[in-house]
């Protein structure tokens, strides 16, 4: 699960494939090639189904455990995925302190999504933790990049805060919002909001699908006692196997490869706005195919939350203007 929700940067490491620095593609166009947004679109739209997926687990079946059977199954897919594409790096590579980090954000990011989910519902508990990645990443930014908070990220935040505040207040009979599950839906972003940040900086140095594996590998290993202590007879019934098996090939595994292959020619400009397509797939599903009925005040939030991401996402007036003007000699 973008943000910036999950917005990798597209510059690859100098002896690897040679792909433009973000901000620019082939033959020096403005517009990224519509091959690499189909692949970041596609995506995004997988990770949107991962609540629904949960919904229809057996009733056995716990949060924690379904984002420990993705997080390692995926962990699987791109292990192999990066090793045929020869992109692998040593194992000694695991132990490295950053990885440690960015594994512990992933797992982190597994256990309080899905519970998020399972507290709010998906509409809600998804658009609650992918709308407030952008929001955290501008904290992030300020604190460990000293990076000045602009108008914009004010007016999207307190939008933000405002439609979060109207979920909490939210006493209507047709949706329960439940604090806790909006406290778990703000704890994920925070944590794939870092994992990003962290994640960033290492495809600096290392290939995007080095990155994610080695990622995903080490949360499974954080996640190992998750089989230990909670229930496990449920993924031995049909239903309950083609859940495990959709979340951790398609949703999360499948996923990231196409993610990981989009971003080598999308500029992170355009990321954002693509992986919109995550809470308003989910949001989607929720209502009409699990039959989440929203309040009007649940509308009211959402929307305000939604808002905001798009506001922080799109490109601004200037931008546009620059990118669309005419081009002096």
């Amino acid at each position: 699960m973008a943000r910036e929700q999950k917005d990798f940067p597209s510059r690859p490491h100098p002896r690897n494939l040679q792909t433009p620095p973000p901000g620019e593609t082939p033959g020096n166009s403005t517009a990224p090639p519509l091959s690499g947004q189909l692949l970041v679109l596609a995506a995004a739209m997988l990770w949107g189904t991962s609540g629904t997926a949960q919904a229809l687990a057996p009733e056995a079946a716990t949060s924690a455990m379904v984002g420990t059977a993705r997080i390692m199954l995926s962990a699987l897919v791109l292990i192999l995925f990066a090793a045929f594409e020869g992109r692998l790096r040593p194992w000694r590579t695991f132990i490295r302190p950053i990885f440690l980090l960015t594994g512990l954000t992933q797992a982190l990011f597994q256990i309080t999504y899905f519970g998020a989910l399972a507290y709010t519902g998906v509409a809600v508990g998804t658009m609650v933790a992918i709308g407030s990645c952008p929001i955290f990443a501008g904290i992030l930014g300020a604190v460990l990049d000293k990076e000045r908070l602009s108008g914009r990220w004010l007016c999207a935040t307190g939008t933000a805060l405002t439609g979060l505040l109207i979920l909490m207040l939210d006493d209507g009979e047709k949706v329960q919002v439940d604090v806790r599950g909006l406290a778990l839906a703000l704890a994920a972003g925070f944590c794939y909001t870092f994992f990003t940040w962290m994640a960033r900086r290492l495809i600096k140095v290392m290939p995007v699908d080095s990155v994610l594996a080695l990622s995903f590998v080490v949360g499974s290993v954080f996640l190992l006692p998750v089989l230990f202590l909670e229930p496990l007879g449920w993924i031995g019934t049909s239903g309950g196997f083609t859940v495990v098996l959709y979340l951790g090939l398609i949703s999360a595994g499948l996923a990231y490869m196409l993610y990981g292959r989009g971003l080598r020619t999308v500029p992170v400009s355009s990321v954002g706005t693509l992986t919109l397509g995550e809470p308003l797939t989910a949001a989607l599903l929720g209502i009409f195919f699990l039959g989440e009925l929203m309040s009007l005040a649940a509308v009211a939030g959402i929307t305000l939350i939604f808002t905001a991401q798009l506001v922080l996402v799109l490109p601004s007036y200037t931008t546009l203007r620059r990118s669309l003007g005419p081009k002096k000699p």
